[in-house]
């Protein structure tokens, strides 16, 4: 079985109209098969999962697994904000086959640390595979904290890791001090990959892995011992992440991917306003000349 570690691509969600595009889908896990990921993460944050109804996260769910290459890790993403949707959920990815699941914290009300560890607690009771926790606190308004996870983790030995994209590096670096023993910890944020590495982390889970190598390039120069290109290419990844940030979230990733990609039109799930062609053109100029600089 695949190992939660290494880079994880947060898949985007190509859309048409009010359906999935699954040829989208195809061409972005043909090529997360050729730049070498250890695993694929759809329904997380970059693939929408919020605004998109429960029906569909089923869908998009089957067809992502149904398209998995050999020896990928298989992260579906389950978290809704109701518990019982989320338990629901959980139980039909457990049918589906994946390697683990990822629960985000609840959303949107500010919840102090025992509603948190609460509402883990019940979708934990109730799921028997591999979890990770999904730390977001600037999207969601909540923060777990290590001695929450900890006290999760004592409690429920499947919980598996937690992925945390707070961008706070003192929280990251109190969360592998506190729980590093005893689950998997990956970073979030593209820009903080090799820092976190360097710290103990398992890997990331880094948007810009939809439409470029560096992410893995980064990890696989980390994994060898040669810190000094992981630096350098880091550097870069940090400066392709400050581009993906210029865009709304997740637009970012989705740009990179038509236009790197894919070379199609796509769209994103509705509200979300799509990138005009001439911007997104514009962004994948710009992308392929910060990753130009990886071989000056």
């Amino acid at each position: 079985m695949p190992e939660l570690k290494g880079i994880i691509t947060p898949a985007v969600t190509p859309w048409k109209g009010d359906s999935i595009d699954y040829d989208g889908i195809d061409a972005l896990m043909d090529f997360l098969g050729s730049i070498g990921v250890q695993g694929v993460f759809p329904m997380g944050s970059s693939g929408a999962f919020p605004i998109i109804s429960v029906e569909q996260h089923v869908k998009v769910l089957e067809y992502f697994i149904d398209k998995k290459k050999p020896n990928m890790y298989f992260l579906g993403g389950i978290g809704r904000n109701s518990v019982d949707e989320t338990v629901t959920m959980g139980l039909y990815a457990k049918e589906l086959g994946v390697d683990g699941v990822s629960v985000v914290t609840p959303y949107y009300l500010r919840m102090s640390q025992e509603s948190i560890y609460r509402y883990y607690e019940k979708i934990l009771s109730q799921i028997d595979i591999p979890v990770l926790i999904y730390n977001i606190p600037q999207n969601t308004n909540n923060n777990i904290e290590p001695q929450t996870v900890l006290k999760l983790k004592k409690q429920f030995s499947q919980v598996a890791g937690i992925k945390d994209s707070s961008g706070n590096f003192s929280n990251f670096s109190t969360l592998i001090d506190v729980v590093g023993k005893e689950i998997k910890v990956l970073q979030g944020q593209d820009d903080l990959l090799l820092p976190s590495l360097l710290m103990g982390a398992a890997g990331g889970i880094n948007g810009t892995s939809n439409f470029c190598d560096l992410p893995v390039r980064v990890y696989n120069e980390f994994a060898s011992s040669n810190f000094d290109k992981a630096r350098k290419l880091q550097a870069v990844l940090s400066e392709l992440k400050k581009l993906t940030n210029s865009l709304e979230f997740p637009q970012g990733p989705m740009a990179g991917f038509i236009d790197m990609v894919y070379h199609k039109e796509t769209e994103s799930p509705f509200p979300l306003k799509d990138i005009d062609p001439e911007s997104r053109k514009k962004f994948g100029a710009m992308a392929r000349e910060i990753l130009k600089k990886i071989e000056t």
